[in-house]
């Protein structure tokens, strides 16, 4: 199981389209790419050189953490002879390229919950630096009729007493925006009241059009060098971007920190490519302004071609090497067949029909442009401008234009979270306290649920927990003097805390906390009720999927680990209108008089999305229902199968994916189905069956009562090769059990003991038999 963190992100897109366009040439495909982040100069002949002769003299060993002094010595050299600025050895620090020391600065600079500033359209990996420091990227979209450029005013709104940093890309990718002197001081008036960082990314301040003044961040005054770390490197001005070698400047305290972590993770930076830069950084510089102007012609070229299209607008970069133009005028439009709706689709549309591969705007945080690099030759680009002009040419505004408008939740948090299900009386009380001190009057939701005739109340700060806790449940009275019989608070915000859930039995009392996500709410809330239902009606929650068997109210219950095609089997059966969906996840029994009678909980089924490879009537249902976590772009996509595939729909500008992401819910309602009468809420459980998954055993085998017992109190996954198995059997198959105390375990084998002798028991092998087997098993008894 990977880590939250590393689900949080995405892989740079900008690699996944380059990576896609280098397998289609390997292919024979005559593809123009316009995606590439890299100048196609060649690397300087003194720099190769230098990496030669390390090589030969075998400078092939360890060096220092922080870089060889003498390239330190270079990179201070440099500084003072282009900007003025003078920095000691100590507030130096080489890594593994640009990207590496932003990485490094951040994990150094950024604690749990503080915020990082970053204006939009940003360079990719700026968000997702901060996302893994913990942080929180706060974007502020910037306007292309500014240039670009962020304001002082939308800056001071934009600082809270949680910043921490600024990120400033000068000049920017993507737009080649870049800052004049003026336009940095007006920033600098800001900074100096604020207490905050800058990250001044100035990677591309060589690459500098039209005899524009470029001005370097910390140069602006020795008590805003104080606060500015500067990240530059060898790869955009020298062309060496494959030799990896960044460099970052600034306060003494904060190079160190980030020298710490750098000799925890990649050691010092490779030695041939140090003194290759040490070369690049001290010979001849004539290079480097020689590709600054040819850049400068691409520039202009495409830029002249681009602003023939109808429709379309784009701003004249000052430096690096990319162009942004506003597409979205073609957005709505198709041809073929294909419907174009983002940036995305453009670009999977351009890719297929133009053999062009370029970056939709959507990975930099604006979605009406698509980025451009001019990195490559004249004949390439007047090649790739001449199919662009092209294919867009073949887009028209289609007949009829079905949209749907998804009510979809994207959360911080994306799955479960640890559960601490001991938590002491007192600890409970103090806990109580902190939660109700961030639940503000102009941000507070209660509601009262009736789960199962147990009263539970919701209190949170969250208004989409809420939202969805409303859907989820059947009501309960909310009148001052109902006492439920459980609270549970959910609040968001808490600093200093991790994700977690908190429970008290003695109390009733659950607390979530950090955690915006719906699913460890519901399960913290069905853990109370089987905690109290268990105890004081003898009833107890079976964790599977329940159904009915024909009219006469008896109903069946597919238990079982994940890797028994458990979900498949059950929309299976649901095809045969013999059957009716009754619960998709658990029910509530009680087993008395010789028949167990089960119940389903729930007013709307919290129903994982990606059912629809199952059950494909389900898609215009989930359409009108409220969603959470549905991907929208293709960086969320879990699908390994459709990324490795030709007919992605995220690619061909689909607004969304069902089936993209194991972690996207819809509430449904299950009356939508097949109507009420295919909706069994209460049924007379008379069928267990208790999955496994090989290629050998028997398709099904009625069990003996001891034998059922030992499995489910086992919760082995049975048949399953180790590595599909859960990590932590679980009792009874069932995740949402708070209390698993020996006393309480025992309440759980006395109830489904008393089961056992009323329900008859099969052990299913899903990977022998299917549906048609349960079908004829039901049939006959």
């Amino acid at each position: 199981m990977i880590s939250e963190k590393a689900n949080q992100i995405g892989t740079s897109p900008t690699l996944k389209i380059t990576a896609k366009a280098k397998a289609m040439k390997a292919e024979g495909i005559d593809i123009i790419d316009l995606s590439v982040g890299e100048p196609d100069f060649p690397t300087p002949e003194n720099a190769k050189a230098a990496g030669i002769r390390a090589i030969q003299q075998n400078f092939t060993k360890y060096t220092e953490n922080e870089g060889i002094p003498a390239l330190k010595k270079a990179i201070i050299a440099r500084m003072k002879e282009d900007y003025g600025l003078a920095y000691e050895m100590n507030e130096v620090i080489v890594s593994t390229g640009a990207k590496s020391s932003l990485f490094l600065l951040i994990q150094a600079l950024v604690n749990d919950g503080e915020e990082v500033i970053i204006p939009a359209p940003y360079w990719v990996t700026y968000p997702q630096a901060v996302v893994l420091a913990k942080g929180k990227p706060v974007i502020i979209p910037t306007k292309e009729e500014n240039g670009f450029l962020l304001t002082p005013e939308e800056l001071k709104a934009a600082i809270s007493p949680a910043t921490k940093a600024l990120i400033l890309n000068n000049p920017s990718n993507p737009t080649g925006a870049a800052y004049s002197r003026a336009q940095l001081e007006a920033l600098v008036d800001v900074i100096r009241g604020e207490d905050l960082y800058v990250i001044a990314d100035e990677i591309y301040a060589k690459l500098i059009f039209d005899g524009f003044e470029f001005v370097s961040f910390p140069s602006l005054g020795e008590d805003i060098k104080a606060k500015t770390i500067l990240i530059s490197g060898v790869s955009k001005s020298y062309s060496m971007t494959g030799w990896r070698i960044g460099f970052s400047l600034g306060p003494a305290e904060i190079i160190n920190a980030m020298a710490k972590i750098q000799s925890h993770s990649t050691s010092n930076p490779c030695s041939i490519s140090q003194q290759a830069s040490l070369e690049a950084l001290t010979g001849p510089q004539h290079e480097v302004a020689r590709m600054a102007a040819e850049f400068q012609r691409r520039r202009n070229y495409c830029l002249m071609r681009l602003n023939a299209i109808p429709n379309i607008s784009c701003f004249k970069p000052r430096g690096a090497f990319y162009l942004f133009p506003n597409f979205s005028a073609y957005y709505e439009k198709e041809a073929g067949g294909v419907l174009i709706r983002n940036s995305y689709g453009l670009a999977y549309y351009l890719l297929k029909e133009a053999k062009v591969a370029i970056v939709p705007g959507d990975s930099f945080g604006a979605d009406n442009y698509i980025r451009l690099s001019y990195a490559t030759s004249m004949e390439n680009l007047e090649k790739g401008m001449d199919r662009i002009i092209e294919a867009v040419s073949k887009l028209k505004t289609p007949k009829k234009i079905k949209r749907v408008a998804l009510n979809n939740t994207i959360t911080r948090v994306k799955r479960a979270v640890p559960v601490d299900a001991s938590l002491p009386t007192k600890m409970r009380d103090a806990l109580v306290a902190e939660m109700e001190g961030h639940l503000p009057v102009e941000n507070y939701y209660e509601w009262n649920a009736n789960i199962a005739g147990i009263v539970v109340q919701l209190r949170t700060n969250v208004a989409h927990l809420y939202d969805f806790w409303v859907e989820n449940w059947f009501p309960a009275q909310l009148e001052a003097d109902i006492e439920p019989h459980g609270i549970i608070y959910a609040v968001d915000g808490v600093a200093g805390r991790e994700p977690r859930a908190f429970y008290n039995s003695e109390t009733k009392t659950g607390v979530l906390v950090n955690t915006d996500n719906y699913g460890p709410l519901r399960s913290l809330a069905l853990g109370l009720v089987m905690d109290v239902t268990e105890r004081l009606y003898g009833a107890c929650a079976i964790r599977g999927m329940a159904a009915a068997v024909e009219d006469n109210g008896r109903g069946l219950i597919l238990v079982g680990p994940p890797g028994t095609r458990k979900t498949e089997l059950f929309f299976e059966l649901l095809e045969d209108k013999r059957f009716k969906i009754q619960a998709n996840d658990i029910i509530l029994v009680r087993a008395a008089g010789g028949k167990a009678q089960a119940e389903c909980v729930e007013r709307k089924l919290y129903m994982p999305t990606n059912t629809v490879e199952n059950f494909s009537r389900l898609a215009p249902l989930f359409d009108a229902s409220k969603c959470e976590n549905v991907v929208i772009h293709k960086d969320g996509c879990q699908d390994e199968a459709c990324l490795r595939g030709e007919d992605c729909r995220l690619d061909r500008g689909s607004p969304f994916c069902y089936k993209a992401s194991k972690e996207a819910h819809a509430m449904l309602d299950p009356n939508w189905i097949g109507g009420k009468t295919a909706h069994a809420r209460r049924t007379t459980l008379s069928w267990i069956f208790l999955l496994r998954y090989d290629p050998s055993s028997p398709a099904a085998v009625r069990l003996e009562k001891e034998e059922a017992l030992r499995i489910l109190e086992s919760g082995e996954a049975l048949g399953l090769k180790k590595a599909l198995s859960p990590a932590k059997p679980q009792p009874y198959y069932n995740p949402h059990l708070l209390v698993t105390t020996e006393e309480r375990l025992e309440l759980q084998k006395a109830f489904f003991s008393r089961l056992l002798d009323i329900v008859p028991c099969y052990l299913f092998n899903s990977g022998v038999a299917g549906a048609e087997t349960i079908k004829q098993l039901t049939a006959g008894e």
